[in-house]
């Protein structure tokens, strides 16, 4: 039997589930203008997500929606049949609730490594928790500036925690989740999905923002939630503006101005200032050895002669260099970028 549920029976789970009373029974919330408020913020999401990893990875990743059904550990097998890793992505102003994306390992490594500047083919390491998380805490400050930018209030997430997901013994009951599809496709490598689990309870609460935004902006759509069906698959098409698998679509796209926006996103961070030092070697002295200091004296560092100095982006190592002289100024030559791993520890 599919796990695909048609529109009668979501619309009886979220009548079972309590889908439609916000949780508290005085809200009443229509299911299908509930599940579309789930979708267009699932799409933002993909959009999201795919901005700013292209940006991070300096190559092409999209995100497209693909299946909205009731969450299951059958469900999430069929989709991701490797082993899981769950990121906690916690929403605490604007509204408040604890999405989880379920990502396999083999995803993960695939995105440190590229994003530690490899070539995608690292093998899974506990090391790459940390890129990831790093990554999508990136994405979640896009995510929530997008959904205050599209709400008029302040959306704030709060830490990113990453722990394995066992499909058998899932830290939340997933009868109160609904899974959101998404595949993940990456430029030279093969697609795969993601899912993100989201609870009834944060659903009832995107479906009364989105009640009220549409109050708001008037005009013949303000007596609807969300959007048409019609409008959802024209939504997963946009957040998979990197899909090189459409090309009618891309082509299309291009003509009417969709990645427009995207090129201009990115280039918002082109301008973005860094602190950028050089490293030459340190040392430990004691206070006493300090106040001794005049001009003259001779400080050791731990750094032999001719040896590459450490090129510092914001206080992390990220490649090494020589010392060379350009129109009397110092400048340093790149000789060498720091490895995957240790790029990969330096963000803890």
């Amino acid at each position: 039997m599919s796990d695909i549920l048609s529109q009668d029976q979501i619309d009886a789970l979220l009548n079972s589930q309590g889908f439609n009373d916000g949780g508290d029974g005085d809200r009443p919330v229509d299911p299908e203008k509930e599940r579309a408020a789930v979708l267009k913020t699932f799409g933002l999401f993909c959009e999201q997500a795919g901005t700013v990893i292209s940006t991070v990875l300096n190559k092409k990743v999209s995100f497209h929606t693909d299946q909205c059904v009731q969450a299951s550990p059958a469900a999430i097998q069929e989709k991701l049949p490797s082993v899981l890793l769950a990121v906690k992505l916690p929403l605490t102003s604007g509204v408040a609730g604890e999405l989880f994306l379920v990502i396999q390992k083999t995803d993960v490594a695939v995105l440190s490594d590229l994003m530690m500047m490899g070539d995608g083919t690292a093998e899974y390491t506990e090391d790459h928790k940390d890129a990831i998380g790093e990554l999508f805490n990136q994405v979640m400050r896009a995510f929530t500036n997008a959904l205050s930018s599209e709400w008029g209030d302040p959306v704030a997430s709060g830490t990113i925690e990453v722990a394995e997901f066992d499909i058998d013994h899932t830290p939340v009951p997933l009868e109160n989740y609904a899974l959101m599809l998404a595949v993940q496709a990456v430029e030279g490598k093969e697609e795969s999905h993601i899912a993100l689990l989201v609870p009834r309870e944060l659903s009832a609460q995107l479906a009364e923002k989105a009640k009220i935004v549409d109050a708001a902006e008037g005009g013949p759509g303000a007596d609807r939630i969300g959007l048409n069906t019609a409008e959802l698959d024209d939504l997963s098409k946009v957040t998979s503006f990197a899909d090189g698998g459409n090309d009618e679509f891309r082509d299309a796209g291009a003509a009417t101005g969709g990645l427009v926006a995207t090129q201009q996103n990115i280039d918002m961070l082109l301008d973005i200032d860094l602190d950028v030092s050089i490293e030459l070697g340190k040392t430990n002295l004691s206070i006493k050895r300090i106040l001794e200091l005049a001009p003259g004296s001779i400080v050791e560092l731990d750094r032999m002669a001719g040896e590459p100095v450490d090129l510092m982006v914001n206080n992390k190592v990220v490649a090494k260099g020589e010392v060379v002289v350009i129109d009397e100024n110092f400048g340093i030559r790149i000789v060498s970028l720091v490895s995957p791993e240790e790029r990969i520890r330096s963000l803890r």
